[in-house]
């Protein structure tokens, strides 16, 4: 549902029709309790957010559960309150904010856009045009949140390094609770702002070590 509101969002605001099954996509199914703790420990939540930018000259977009800091507007977003937040260089910061769900917000939605339709009122529903030369890409920027599960040992923390490095990737810090289960724990990785597919072959290399419990868990960051 997220991803084919964001690909509907995607062609109003860039002019860019996208194939739905393109656009990244990560559920809630891996997200626990836990991550809810480092969240808070961040000073932020973790919300199912559909996302959409250009970056590097591309367009970029991804659905999945991502941090975000208690400075940002969509931290107070909850239950059947839908957002939308829009960001550009000289309006700063939009937020259009309205219920999303119910028998009454759904009707009124569709019987304003039948009315419309009758009266002949319609706006065009996809008037912009994209910039020339801009097109979709499947991968995206951001700081991530990486959350690995493991068997204490000595050299866990070189690994890390070594593989991140090796992939491009730089830690911003680690954290981790106090530790109750040394053979079953678990610490993050926050990164600075990196490639998806290079998370993707970082996590898969960590997965591989005899220390690592699992698989591990990642999320972009609006931080």
């Amino acid at each position: 549902d997220a991803r084919s509101k964001l690909k509907i969002l995607i062609e109003l605001a860039f002019g860019i029709s996208v194939e739905e099954n393109d656009i990244p996509v990560k559920g809630i199914t891996g997200v626990t309790a836990t991550d809810f703790e480092y969240a808070k420990m961040q000073g932020g939540t973790v919300k199912l957010l559909g996302v959409a930018g250009v970056q590097g000259g591309g367009l970029t977009a991804y659905v999945s559960p991502v941090f975000v800091p208690e400075s940002n507007q969509l931290y107070g977003i909850n239950g059947a309150t839908n957002a939308v937040q829009l960001l550009s260089k000289y309006s700063k910061e939009t937020v259009l904010v309205g219920q999303g769900a119910g028998r009454f917000p759904t009707a009124n939605s569709c019987v304003s856009d039948l009315l419309q339709i009758v009266q002949g009122t319609c706006a065009p529903p996809f008037p912009k045009e994209a910039v020339a030369g801009l097109a979709f890409k499947n991968d995206y920027s951001a700081a991530f949140y990486i959350r690995m599960r493991y068997r204490d040992q000595v050299g866990i923390t070189r690994d890390v390094g070594a593989v991140c490095e090796k992939n491009g990737i730089s830690i911003h810090s680690m954290m981790q609770n106090p530790v109750k289960n040394r053979n079953d724990a678990m610490f993050v990785i926050i990164t600075e702002p990196c490639l998806l597919s290079q998370v993707k072959l970082a996590t898969t290399e960590l997965e591989r070590l005899d220390w690592c419990k699992g698989d591990s868990f990642y999320m972009p960051s609006l931080m």
